[in-house]
């Protein structure tokens, strides 16, 4: 179980800087705070979500990195969206364990072997939308499933259910979409050219 951690915001009490109802900095798209021309990045930072329109604060490492870079970029004026899919992984006892995505589910459809450590599982909200994929030994999956969320053709819940979409036939379908893909955030990449 990961219960995550709480920020360590107190000390921007009374700067200006808001804070959300968890302790997280506030901030745009482009990662920049209620303050002109501060920044942040990494656990603290609570930022627009794409995908679902809600905010999200992202404790992973590989997002405070990822963040940082796009903070770095807009603070020389770059006006680059930070839009990214949140993805970990882990690894213990000779298993990986990788996941992708976020927002609030309804359902989890499992494919393969929970026992045998070996499967896939779908997190799927009450739209039919799958909004989280987790894997255990099968990380080509949901690398696969983490750029059809970044692309936003993640098939829905049925067809996974049904066994009309897999992960080798949505593969499939981005090799076929290479610089095919069209920014799905409303209108945050409209406002200047990005680099």
């Amino acid at each position: 179980m990961g219960t995550g951690v709480r920020p360590a915001t107190g000390f921007l009490k009374d700067s200006g800087i808001e804070l959300n109802s968890d302790g997280g900095v506030i901030c745009d798209p482009f990662l920049q705070t209620s303050v002109k021309d501060v920044f942040a990045a990494g656990d603290i930072a609570s930022h627009p979500y794409w995908p679902t329109g809600k905010r999200i604060r992202t404790e992973h490492w590989i997002t405070s990195l990822n963040q940082g870079t796009y903070a770095a970029f807009n603070m020389m004026n770059k006006f680059v969206p930070y839009g990214l899919i949140p993805f970990f992984w882990s690894r213990f006892y000779n298993k990986g364990l990788h996941f992708v995505g976020t927002g609030a589910w309804k359902e989890v459809y499992i494919t393969g072997d929970v026992s045998k450590g070996n499967f896939v599982a779908y997190y799927i909200n009450e739209n039919d939308k799958v909004v989280s994929v987790a894997s255990m030994s099968n990380p080509k999956a949901t690398l696969t499933f983490l750029e059809a969320m970044q692309q936003n053709v993640m098939p829905s819940g049925t067809q996974i259910k049904n066994g009309s979409e897999t992960w080798e036939s949505v593969a499939g379908k981005l090799k076929q979409n290479t610089g095919g893909a069209k920014c799905q955030r409303a209108n945050c990449c409209q406002k200047k050219s990005i680099i």
